[in-house]
C-alpha cells in the first residue's frame, strides 16, 4: 500500500484537527502532568495574580534539571499553559484538563451496590434502588418493568439512567447522590434543548425519536421501552449525547414553566431534594399524542389539577405551537 492509499488517520475526520494530536501528545509525559497540577494547586478564579514564577514552579514538580524542566514547560504553553511578565499559570484548555481529571480519573473508582432511596416508583409505588457504575447512576424500580430494557447484565425496571463523574458521589448519601443526578441531568439537557453541549460548547443535534410499531401495553417489544416517542440530543462535535421523555423538553418552555409554577409546582428551582423531585414525578406528568408521521410532530400535554397546557413539538424538538 503507498503513501496515497493509506487510510486517513482518526484524528484528521476530527473538528479539532492536528491540535487533538498535539494534545494528546503532549500530555502523555509525567513531567508535564505534574506542572499543571502544580499550576492547578495555586489556581484561584477569584484571585487576580495566581501566576507561579519558574524557580517556584520548578521546586513544586521537583526536577532538579531545569534545562529538562524549561523544555517540557515550553511544550505546554500556548497550549495548557500561559505565561506572564509574573510567571505561568493555567490557560482554560489547562484548567478543563485537570478539572476533568479531579471530577473523575483522579479519584478513585467508587462504586455504590444496588441500594434503596426515600422515593416510590411512580408506575406502581415499589421500591426504589439506584446503583453506580462506570460513570452512571442507574434507577430502577424492584417491584414492576420500568420504562426501558437495559441491555447487559442489569436489573430490570429500568426508570432512568444519569451520567454523573466520580466527584458526585464524595460526600453525598444514596439520597443526595440521587437527587444530584436528576439536578446534573437537567441542567445537560437544559443546555442541549437550547443547542449547546454541555461538555464542549459544540452544536446540539435534536430529534423526535418515535417507534414505529409500538406496543403500548408494558415494555414494546420492538424499541423496549415503555414509551413510544422519546427526545434524542447529540453533539455534532465532541457526540456527547442524551435522551429524554418528550415531557421533559415540554417543561423547559416558559409556558409549561410558568404553568406549573402558577399550580404550587417549581420546575427549574429548588429541586435539589428527593420531596421536590417525588413532587414533580407525582403533579408534574406529561402524556404525548402523535399529530403527524411526515413530518413527525407530536403534542405533550401537561395536566395539574384538571387543567392543561399542550405544547408541540417538531421533528427537531422545536415548539412550533402552544395552547394555551
Amino acid at each position: 500500500m503507498t503513501d496515497s492509499d493509506s487510510p486517513e488517520s482518526p484524528f484528521e475526520s476530527l473538528s479539532a484537527g492536528s491540535h487533538a494530536t498535539d494534545a494528546f501528545e503532549l500530555l502523555g509525559n509525567e513531567t508535564r502532568l505534574a506542572i499543571l497540577v502544580a499550576l492547578w494547586e495555586s489556581d484561584d478564579p477569584f484571585e487576580d495574580d495566581t501566576a507561579v514564577r519558574f524557580s517556584e514552579l520548578r521546586n513544586r514538580v521537583g526536577t532538579t534539571d531545569s534545562g529538562q524542566f524549561n523544555y517540557h514547560l515550553d511544550r505546554l504553553e500556548g497550549h495548557f499553559v500561559r505565561s506572564s511578565p509574573d510567571g505561568y499559570e493555567l490557560s482554560e484548555a489547562g484548567r478543563k484538563f485537570v478539572q476533568s481529571v479531579i471530577a473523575g480519573a483522579g479519584i478513585e473508582e467508587p462504586t455504590l451496590e444496588p441500594t434503596a432511596v426515600d422515593i416510590p416508583c411512580k408506575l406502581c409505588g415499589g421500591t426504589v434502588e439506584i446503583m453506580y457504575e462506570d460513570g452512571w447512576v442507574y434507577i430502577y424500580c424492584t417491584e414492576c418493568d420500568g420504562l426501558w430494557t437495559e441491555p447487559g447484565e442489569y436489573p430490570n425496571g429500568h426508570l432512568a439512567q444519569f451520567a454523573l463523574d466520580p466527584a458526585g458521589l464524595v460526600g453525598r448519601s444514596p439520597n443526595e447522590i440521587y437527587a444530584a443526578a436528576w439536578v446534573h441531568s437537567y441542567q445537560r439537557i437544559y443546555s442541549m434543548i437550547e443547542g449547546v453541549c454541555p461538555t464542549c460548547s459544540g452544536s446540539i443535534e435534536g430529534a423526535l425519536e418515535i417507534c414505529s410499531d409500538h406496543d403500548p401495553e408494558g415494555l414494546c417489544s420492538n424499541c423496549e421501552r415503555r414509551l413510544g416517542t422519546i427526545a434524542r440530543f447529540r453533539c455534532t462535535v465532541c457526540k456527547e449525547w442524551a435522551q429524554t421523555p418528550l415531557g421533559t423538553v415540554a417543561k423547559y418552555h416558559p409556558s409549561v414553566v410558568a404553568f406549573c409554577y402558577d399550580h404550587g409546582l417549581q420546575l427549574q428551582y429548588g429541586f435539589n431534594d428527593l420531596e421536590h423531585i417525588d413532587r414533580r414525578l407525582r403533579l408534574g406528568g406529561s402524556t404525548v399524542e402523535r399529530l403527524s408521521e411526515d413530518p413527525p410532530r407530536v403534542r405533550v400535554t401537561t395536566e395539574i389539577d384538571d387543567e392543561e397546557v399542550r405544547v408541540e413539538l417538531d421533528e427537531t424538538l422545536d415548539v412550533v405551537a402552544v395552547d394555551p
